[in-house]
């Protein structure tokens, strides 16, 4: 029986189901953070336009 075949012990499934909703949630972030940074960029850009023109 290799590593592989091995079924998970209960801390690992725990484990393994606590990954996957923290990874979720990190990406979650993750979009809002870019989103955010997005509207940033393009408030600054339009600024900066406005100013120089």
């Amino acid at each position: 029986m290799n590593h592989q075949d091995t079924p998970l012990t209960e801390g690992e499934r725990a484990e393994l189901a606590w990954l996957r909703s923290e990874n979720t949630f990190l990406r979650v972030q993750r979009d809002i953070l870019m989103r955010i940074a997005t509207d940033y960029a393009h408030d600054m850009d339009a600024m900066l336009r406005r100013r120089d023109h």
